[in-house]
């Protein structure tokens, strides 16, 4: 006990000894306290299925939090009035927001396509008019891969806020190709060329059956519509080659494919 007075009668400031000693001790046990918590949550976080990104953020925060319990518990300790630092830490954190708040509503957007998940990394997607294929998706930009080779940085709170399709949920994708045929064609003889083209065209599946009909009656030409489905990875190769053997076929078949033309009729 003498020891401890002793060490109370000694003062550096307005503190005495044996209270400086006693935060030192409370601030090494809150340390320690903080890391056990930390390893808990993290292990927590390593168990659960939640993207990587939203792991990494939820363990960062966590570790904020917690390290500001330690400061408030030592402030405390140290007789510092916990109403004034409060006000103070709450003024500080209403201007930190308010200078970043495009950064916060990218960073809450990322969390909540993270965890939606309206697509994943290889998708391809159309992001309000930019489509490409998803390469990653951060805390706070979506970042695509353009066909010629460019990649965009498109910011979170606009995928969040924009139309989003996305082309390869699924593992077929129905190919729809609108073409013209000649009024003195008839309309078997269309079908028929069509549907020998599909049977030449790899990458298309059978189920759901093709669809073949007359769409629209033309000033020049009659309008057939052309359904079929494909395999997804394989969509515009399927496409383009379905396109490519309808022309074949109406070349074998006679048909003759025609474009916006006027006949004209002199009377004598």
């Amino acid at each position: 006990m003498k020891f401890f007075d002793k060490l109370e009668a000694i003062h550096l400031g307005s503190f005495s000894l044996f209270n400086l000693l006693s935060v030192v001790v409370l601030l090494v046990v809150c340390v320690v306290v903080r890391r056990l918590l930390m390893r808990l949550f993290n292990r927590a976080m390593d168990k659960s299925r939640l993207e990587d990104s939203i792991k990494g953020f939820l363990k960062a925060a966590m570790g904020v939090v917690l390290w500001v319990f330690v400061v408030l518990i030592v402030a405390d300790k140290l007789g510092i009035p916990m109403t004034s630092l409060v006000a103070i830490v709450s003024v500080a954190g209403l201007a930190l927001s308010l200078s970043v708040q495009n950064i916060l509503t990218n960073l809450f957007s990322g969390i909540t396509i993270l965890g939606t998940h309206p697509f994943s990394a290889g998708d391809w997607v159309d992001i309000g008019g930019t489509a490409g294929t998803v390469q990653s998706v951060g805390l706070f930009y979506t970042i695509l891969k353009m066909p010629d080779g460019r990649e965009v940085h498109i910011p979170n709170s606009t995928v969040a806020d924009s139309k989003v399709e996305n082309f390869t949920a699924y593992e077929i994708r129905r190919v729809d190709i609108d073409i013209s045929a000649s009024y003195d064609d008839t309309t078997t003889a269309v079908k028929r060329a069509v549907s020998r083209a599909i049977g030449m065209t790899d990458g298309l599946v059978e189920d759901p059956e093709p669809f073949i009909a007359v769409k629209e009656y033309g000033d020049s030409a009659i309008t057939y519509m052309v359904q079929v489905w494909a395999k997804t990875p394989r969509f515009f190769a399927a496409k383009c080659s379905l396109m490519e053997n309808i022309r074949t076929t109406f070349e074998e078949d006679g048909v003759r494919m025609t474009y916006p033309h006027l006949n004209v009729h002199i009377d004598k």
